[in-house]
């Protein structure tokens, strides 16, 4: 599950990636949450930024049914709480790391990110007011903390992914684990947990008895 990322890159670097004008009120973000207004870009009418909440419901979902953060991309072609968001409201989420929280072991958050530090796109889905990202299951580096990790697009994807006259079945085979090796792994406190949103929270925090989680070379 991915339930809190980063999106720490400057507005205008960020805008000039993804080719659209930044969004009004866009600021670097080390630690968004549920609930919290995040940066994607939308298809239609032209491509555009917007900030719309971490979130995902439709308007016909019952008033006491959450919001949703991740659809599995397995599913949400298929499943009617994502299914006519899936055929029409694709979306890039824009981000540079996610976090993961293991389940045994060293359990310290782990920030995965590109080794070049870039930022890239999550494959999102979204409704009026908010959005959902789209997860696959993990690859080697990934599956040491989590038996998921969330859609990272390649950049020669991305057009595909919001082009909506393509077919459910073409934008699905979009959706697959990230390579290995593009990846690293960084051990980071315990401060992310807690809510906070500054240079901290993605700074690396060696473990107390050396390396107990090396980066994998992978696929």
């Amino acid at each position: 599950m991915c339930s809190r990322y980063t999106a720490a890159a400057d507005p205008a670097a960020l805008a000039r990636r993804f080719g659209v004008a930044a969004a009004p009120g866009l600021k670097p973000r080390r630690n968004i949450a549920a609930g919290e207004a995040a940066a994607v870009v939308l298809a239609a009418p032209a491509p555009r930024m917007s900030l719309l909440r971490f979130g995902l419901k439709p308007a016909w979902a019952r008033a006491d049914a959450a919001a949703q953060l991740n659809a599995r991309a397995e599913t949400a072609a298929d499943r009617p709480f994502f299914r006519e968001a899936f055929r029409q409201r694709r979306c890039l989420v824009l981000a540079d790391g996610w976090f993961e929280f293991p389940r045994r072991g060293d359990k310290a958050p782990r920030l995965f990110r590109r080794l070049d530090g870039a930022p890239f796109a999550f494959a999102g889905l979204w409704e009026p007011g908010g959005f959902a990202i789209i997860t696959v299951p993990p690859n080697p580096l990934v599956a040491r903390v989590h038996d998921r990790m969330p859609a990272i697009l390649a950049p020669d994807d991305e057009a595909a992914w919001l082009d909506h006259s393509a077919k459910p079945g073409l934008a699905a085979a979009l959706l697959r684990p990230y390579p290995s090796g593009f990846l690293e792994a960084r051990r980071v406190s315990e401060r992310v947990r807690a809510g906070h949103d500054d240079a901290a929270v993605t700074a690396e925090v060696p473990a107390p008895q050396g390396d107990l989680f090396p980066t994998d070379p992978g696929n």
